[in-house]
């Protein structure tokens, strides 16, 4: 009996022993193993409650950006001696100051080394860019018809001047060809830009320069697409200058390459270059809805039905798009149309100015609607409601 009661004291020892032993080298015990098993347990409960992050982010989109000559050539100021733009937006700054990204095309040139001039030929005080960035603006494409008015000089002018003035820009290139990608708010929207003609002046850019246009062409595209995917871009914009000026039904060359885009990864096509605005049209592709809209008409230029003789050249529109993310998926979430006017004044000083307004402030009630004149009145409620009418027709598609 004595030898089985030394037995188990001798056991009991050597257990108390080992498990001191495991404590102070670190093995687990049996209450380290159990609180170990509670811990993980409690960490998955939390992991199948934790619901993915989502961010956004609003986007203000708008058409053609041109600075005839009449725009400008009152707008010098002798005292500063320097271009004054700040009447073009300032009755829409507070709906540009309320996005987060705000976008448009300019269709002009900036080189100080030529003649300022207006149309045909496009070369514009440094200034604008300037101007459009204290407005508001952040993004311009660069990539229309007009890019090449100064040569090839005015295109590495120009695209000095909105870096210098803080705009980020896309659609022509100075040294390498790299598809701009902005981030915002853990977002990263991708931005290409082309064009269907360069008024017969791309010759002017040599074989090795090439790649600093976009012309309207699907190798081109695909390229520009593909580095924008390998480089992670949540989202994808387009801006293509294409289609007939003055129409405002879009072409089947049009619609043709709408549907390229979109089946090969760009998300919104935001049309230009037609200086009217033209329908736009919301579809599904792969499960996701995708924006398009052919023209976004004038945002501010110097064409008036009066002395060009076509109408809706005093209309634009602003588009919003709301973009959300939400892990690694990112979708349209809404969009707006805010349809726009150019409206021309005479200032203190007697000159004939122009600014952007949004038809909604210009109509019955509208905070501006008492700048207009008794004839203009009438004229801004026919333009509205057929830049509406445009807008919202539906987009005949060939089967």
């Amino acid at each position: 009996m004595k030898k089985v009661i030394y037995a188990l004291v001798a056991i009991f020892f050597a257990s108390l022993a080992l498990a001191i032993g495991m404590y102070y080298m670190g093995f687990p015990t049996g209450k380290d193993v159990a609180e170990t098993n509670k811990a993980h347990e409690l960490k998955k409960d939390t992991e199948e409650v934790q619901e993915p992050e989502t961010h956004e982010v609003k986007i203000w989109a708008t058409g053609d950006i041109m600075y005839h000559m009449p725009l400008y050539k009152n707008n010098f100021n002798q005292e500063r001696e320097e271009y004054d733009f700040s009447s073009y937006y300032r009755r829409v700054s507070e709906y540009l100051k309320g996005a987060d990204l705000v976008v448009g095309n300019f269709e002009s040139t900036v080189n100080p080394d030529r003649p300022l001039s207006g149309h045909p030929m496009f070369n514009t005080p440094p200034e604008a860019i300037r101007y459009l960035k204290q407005s508001g603006f952040d993004i311009l494409s660069t990539a229309n018809n007009h890019c090449l008015d100064t040569g090839v000089e005015g295109v590495h002018s120009t695209i000095d001047a909105m870096d210098k003035a803080g705009i980020k820009h896309f659609g022509t290139y100075v040294d390498n060809r790299e598809p701009l990608i902005v981030e915002y708010n853990n977002i990263k929207i991708g931005f290409v830009s082309y064009s269907e003609i360069f008024n017969g002046l791309d010759p002017l850019v040599g074989d090795d320069q090439k790649d600093m246009i976009s012309p309207l062409n699907e190798e081109v595209i695909l390229k520009d697409l593909s580095e924008l995917k390998n480089r992670g871009a949540d989202y994808i914009i387009c801006y293509p200058h294409w289609g007939v000026e003055y129409s405002r039904i879009p072409k089947e060359k049009q619609k043709y390459f709408n549907d390229f885009l979109i089946e090969n990864g760009v998300d919104a096509v935001l049309g230009s270059h037609p200086h009217v605005v033209q329908p736009f049209e919301t579809k599904e592709f792969e499960g996701e809805e995708k924006f398009t809209i052919y023209s976004m008409g004038n945002s501010i230029s110097n064409q008036r039905i009066k002395w060009i003789g076509r109408r809706g050249v005093e209309s634009g529109v602003f588009v919003e798009l709301n973009l959300e993310k939400t892990g690694d998926k990112t979708v349209l979430k809404s969009y707006k149309l805010f349809p726009t006017y150019v409206n021309r004044y005479i200032d203190e000083r007697g000159v004939i100015q122009s600014e952007v307004v949004l038809y909604y402030d210009l109509r019955e009630e509208g905070k501006y609607r008492d700048i207009l004149s008794e004839g203009d009145k009438a004229f801004v409620d026919e333009n509205y409601k057929e830049t509406m009418e445009v807008l919202y027709s539906e987009v005949n598609h060939e089967d």
